[in-house]
């Protein structure tokens, strides 16, 4: 099942000193191939975006705790947005369930259940939201761009918005 990708634009800007963003906006297959799916328009909205391989990986890796709760738990369909702004990666993930994450003890065995503390130990902030439709559930991540071999900082925002993902 393909993934639809709809780039969207900054419609209006608060001020000129606000920094310019970029938004992906991509409804997810109700499968759990929506979490690689996921992961690949990450990668290609943060691609050219010139952070390092670290950053990077924690950001596929706190997107696919997202949708694998929307998958396991929500309610189609799945949508994935993603903002990029110089210096923060804010995703969100949507579902038409209005049940919100709960924590629940783990035992060192279990297979799963700790999705809520990876977004503890590795999003700068997060959260779960209702709202009439569903819920999302969101994280920020700071982020720095990664340095070229001469020293400068590399471009922080994507200069290019992702391309759909080919039916597999």
């Amino acid at each position: 099942m393909p993934v639809n990708v709809v780039p969207v634009n900054v419609v209006r800007r608060a001020s000129s000193g606000t920094p310019p963003a970029t938004h992906i906006l991509a409804e997810l297959p109700y499968l759990p191939s929506a979490v690689p799916h996921a992961r690949q328009v990450l990668r290609e909205s943060l691609r050219g975006a010139g952070l390092d391989e670290d950053a990077t990986s924690v950001a596929e890796l706190l997107v696919s705790e997202l949708v694998t709760n929307a998958v396991k738990y929500g309610q189609p369909p799945v949508w994935l947005l993603v903002e990029l702004r110089p210096g923060l990666i804010h995703a969100s993930v949507s579902d038409t369930s209005t049940a919100l994450p709960e924590r629940r003890a783990v035992d060192d065995d279990s297979e799963g259940g700790r999705g809520l503390l990876v977004l503890d130990a590795l999003a700068g902030s997060w959260g779960a939201v209702t709202v009439g439709s569903g819920k999302y559930l969101w994280f920020d991540l700071a982020v720095t761009p990664a340095h070229t071999p001469d020293g400068h900082a590399s471009a922080p925002v994507p200069a290019a918005t992702p391309r759909p993902t080919p039916a597999a």
